[in-house]
């Protein structure tokens, strides 16, 4: 994920009512980069956007969600896909997370809370890679500081034993 602190999420709902449900329920928790696709075709229109998180069901039309992520993620591999779908068998979710899947919630009374929940743990867990990131290139540059500080020494002493 790209943007910790308020990430582009895209969301293809072809259910209107689902739809307006889910995107005013991440409005009003502050998600307010976020959008609207009817379909994968239509999102695939804008992927150039790089959104930091899209949001599917795995039974949509036209090309179905876990088709749709896995064609994706061939080239944006930093998406994280969250599925939010009608489907509740345990076998289609299992795949679905092996496949790379970020999450895989249930269409119900829960979903807009388990949603939030979900982009929630996908920002920290950004923040966390960032955070290794940064300190293993502090480690790195430390460990080059020291090698350059050993050489530099033992020139001048090369040096310097040379001139005695």
């Amino acid at each position: 994920m790209q943007e910790t602190k308020n990430p582009l999420i895209f969301l293809i709902e072809d259910s209107v009512v689902y739809k307006d449900l889910i995107a005013g329920y991440l409005k009003a928790k502050k998600f307010s980069k976020l959008k609207v696709f009817k379909n994968g075709e239509e999102c695939l229109r804008h992927i150039n956007e790089d959104p930091d998180i899209i949001i599917l069901d795995y039974s949509s039309e036209g090309i179905n969600g876990l088709e749709f992520m896995l064609k994706i993620e061939r080239e944006h591999p930093d998406i994280d896909f969250i599925f939010l779908s009608a489907q509740n068998k345990v076998e289609i979710a299992v795949k679905i997370m092996k496949l790379g899947a970020a999450d895989y919630i249930i269409k119900n009374d829960q979903a807009p809370k388990n949603l939030v929940e979900s982009i929630e743990r996908l920002k920290n867990a950004s923040k966390r890679d960032k955070q290794r990131k940064g300190f293993k290139v502090g480690v790195l540059g430390f460990f080059i500081l020291l090698f350059l500080i050993i050489m530099i020494i033992t020139f001048v002493s090369i040096f310097f034993d040379l001139s005695i």
